[in-house]
């Protein structure tokens, strides 16, 4: 696989797997974070960032969200900075649940000499302290375009339980992620990172096409490449109008999506030239309705796995919303499902009922009907802070 710089080292491949030991960064008041670098025979660098939560019941009484130091992730001159983040859910009344938590995974910035595909292989742990064991969750991956950035993108999360076994006797718990950068030469160079490079230059010599969309900051029309619409989508190729434009004679048609943000059409294109799309938790919401409009049923499947995975009883009623104007039959079915075993959604739709619930009341009568049957055959599938088993989320 040749030789990886992790951290400005050099990390030779061996026939037996090494583990190289950090010293803890410096404390903080919600704890400090420590490294190992596992390296795997034929494999690439595996980067162990173990969280230590100080004194771990007070600072989960006081907080409303911890943030983990941030940590850094090196490899073949590219950084990746990094954080754990915890959340709570919200009861009925507003306040927050201490028990079980949201551990989430941020990508914090990026600083590449080169843009780049890669695939994120991720791991959450926690330290049974009672028989000096780690309990882990399933290995979690995604693909990610890496640029130079400092925007947050969240890479993913589970529902946490946290039992006494977890307390050391110093009243701290200890968290554990692992982190896989796979950065493969087949990616590297893949039609989809070929063309998301074109996309970003739009050079001249690929593009016959300008589309136009609605900015308040006077941003130039994106040049694109016709072909490439109208294989992706009949319907825009159907939207193509033939244009000449002085300063550019290659360009020969139009495509007039001003009725759509400018962020949104970027994400758009990105999506057609790569069938990838940045920072989708940002825009699925509105992308969904764009991509069943467009007959996109890639993006389509896209947004409806982003909003199932992001789900929480706050967003729970407008995910059911969406997925039932625009036929999303699975997003449906799911948001269903979440309702039923979610007693803080329980308690919110039944206790003391949302805005959101109540719009849905009012628009949509028949659909808040069959959630609140479903809310209704419905047992909690939390973890009980003082049961047996502190995973949920099927782990």
């Amino acid at each position: 696989m040749g030789v990886f710089t992790v951290l400005a080292n050099k990390m030779p491949r061996s026939s037996l797997s090494k583990k190289s030991k950090t010293p803890d960064m410096i404390d903080v008041e919600v704890g400090s974070v420590s490294e190992d670098l596992e390296v795997p025979v034929a494999s690439e660098v595996v980067f162990r960032k173990v969280w230590r939560i100080r004194n771990f019941k007070k600072i989960v009484a006081k907080k409303d969200y911890l943030d983990s130091p941030e940590f850094r992730c090196s490899v073949n001159g590219m950084s990746t900075y990094w954080n754990v983040a915890v959340r709570f859910w919200k009861g009925s009344n507003g306040k927050k649940i201490p028990n079980p938590l949201v551990l989430c995974l941020n990508l914090t910035g990026c600083e590449t000499e080169e843009k780049g595909q890669a695939r994120i292989r991720y791991q959450f742990g926690i330290w049974d302290a009672s028989i000096r064991y780690w309990e882990l969750c399933d290995i979690s991956n995604m693909v990610l375009n890496l640029e130079n950035s400092h925007d947050l993108i969240s890479i993913g999360y589970k529902t946490l339980g946290i039992n006494e076994r977890h307390i050391d006797s110093e009243k701290d718990v200890r968290l554990m992620v692992k982190v896989q950068i796979i950065q493969t030469e087949e990616e590297k160079h893949s039609l989809s990172q070929d063309l998301a490079r074109i996309l970003a230059t739009e050079s001249a010599q690929y593009s016959d096409t300008i589309v136009e969309c609605a900015t308040d900051t006077k941003e130039q029309p994106f040049q694109v490449n016709s072909l490439l619409i109208k294989a992706r989508s009949t319907k825009l190729g159907a939207m193509l109008q033939k244009h000449k434009d002085p300063s550019n004679e290659n360009i020969k048609y139009k495509l007039d999506l001003s009725v759509l943000d400018y962020c949104i059409v970027k994400e758009l294109l990105r999506y057609i030239y790569t069938d990838k799309v940045d920072n989708t938790d940002a825009h699925a919401n509105k992308l969904l309705p764009l991509s069943t409009r467009l007959h996109l049923p890639g993006l389509t499947a896209l947004c409806e796995r982003t909003l199932l995975e992001s789900m929480t009883p706050t967003t729970v009623p407008n995910i059911l919303l969406l997925a039932d104007q625009y036929g999303c039959e699975n997003l449906r079915k799911a948001a269903l499902h979440y309702c039923e075993e979610s007693a803080v959604v329980k308690g919110a739709v039944h206790t003391d009922k949302s805005l959101a619930w109540r719009v849905m009341e009012m628009v949509n009568p028949d659909l808040y009907q069959e959630a609140c049957e479903s809310i209704g055959n419905s047992s909690s599938a939390l973890d009980s802070p003082g049961t047996t088993g502190s995973y949920s989320d099927g782990f």
